[in-house]
C-alpha cells in the first residue's frame, strides 16, 4: 500500500510540475506580448491587444523639419475579440490648422509559441475636407517573442484612398528590453510615399504608465524627418 501511494504522490507531483511549467511559460509570453508591445505613436504595431477588461489613454506630440507640428490623442478598450480605439489628432504646418479624426479595430492572436499575428483597420474622419473619410488603412502584423527581452515586429498593408492614388505601407521593428523598465525599438518603414528609420526609447513608469521618445530620420521621401514624445496609461474599465 505504501508504494502504490507513493507512486500516486509521484505521478501527482509531476503532473503538478508539468502544469507549473506550463503556466510558467505561458505567463512569459504573456509578459513579452504585452511589456514588449510596440504601439504608442511608432508605425511598426505589434500583434498583440489589450487584455480583457483594461483600456488605455495614448498621447504625443510630434514635430517634424519645416515646422510641422502635430498633438494626438486617442483612448482604446478592449471589447470582445478585438480593440476599439478612437483617437483625434491636430495638425499645423505654416498652412491653416487641420483637426483629423480616426477610428481603429485591431484584433491578434496567438497562432504559434511565441508567435503572434493579428489585423488593423483603421478610417480617418476630417470634418472640413470633402471627402469627409478620405482614407481607410489595412494592415496585417506578426510578432515573433524570439527571447524573453526581444520581440520583432513586421507590418504590410495599405492605404485606400478615395480621391488619389492608394499607397503601400510596410515595416519592421526590433524591440529590446534592456533592463526592468526601459527598452529600446529600432524601426526601418515606409509611410506616405516616404522611406523612414526610427530610434526609440520607452521608459517604464509604472506597470500602467509609460514614456516614449524618438526620432524618425526620413531616407527618402517628400515626408520630413522628425521627434516624437509620447505617454501611455493602461487602466481597468469600470
Amino acid at each position: 500500500m505504501t508504494k502504490i501511494v507513493a507512486g500516486v504522490t509521484s505521478r501527482h507531483s509531476t503532473s503538478v510540475l508539468a502544469r507549473l511549467r506550463a503556466s510558467a511559460a505561458l505567463a512569459v509570453l504573456c509578459w513579452a506580448a504585452t511589456a514588449q508591445a510596440a504601439g504608442g505613436h511608432h508605425a511598426v504595431d505589434d500583434a498583440a491587444i489589450l487584455e480583457p477588461g483594461l483600456c488605455q489613454l495614448e498621447a504625443w506630440l510630434k514635430g517634424a523639419q519645416g515646422g510641422e507640428r502635430l498633438a494626438h490623442g486617442g483612448a482604446g478598450c478592449r471589447v470582445g475579440p478585438v480593440e476599439l480605439t478612437a483617437a483625434s489628432e491636430h495638425t499645423r504646418d505654416g498652412i491653416p490648422s487641420q483637426t483629423i479624426s480616426s477610428l481603429q479595430a485591431k484584433w491578434a492572436t496567438q497562432v504559434a509559441p511565441r508567435f503572434g499575428a493579428g489585423l488593423s483597420m483603421a478610417g480617418d474622419w476630417r470634418a472640413h475636407v470633402r471627402p469627409h473619410h478620405p482614407v481607410t488603412t489595412i494592415a496585417a502584423l506578426l510578432t515573433w517573442a524570439a527571447r524573453d527581452d526581444l520581440a520583432l515586429h513586421a507590418n504590410l498593408g495599405r492605404d485606400f484612398v478615395r480621391a488619389g492614388s492608394d499607397l503601400n505601407r510596410s515595416g519592421v521593428a526590433a524591440e529590446w528590453t534592456a533592463r526592468p523598465g526601459w527598452s529600446l525599438t529600432a524601426e526601418r518603414y515606409v509611410e506616405d510615399r516616404t522611406q523612414f528609420v526610427r530610434a526609440a526609447v520607452r521608459w517604464s513608469v509604472s506597470d500602467a504608465w509609460s514614456i516614449d521618445l524618438s526620432r524618425a530620420q526620413r531616407l527618402r521621401g517628400p515626408s520630413a524627418s522628425n521627434w516624437t514624445l509620447g505617454t501611455t496609461w493602461q487602466f481597468e474599465r469600470p
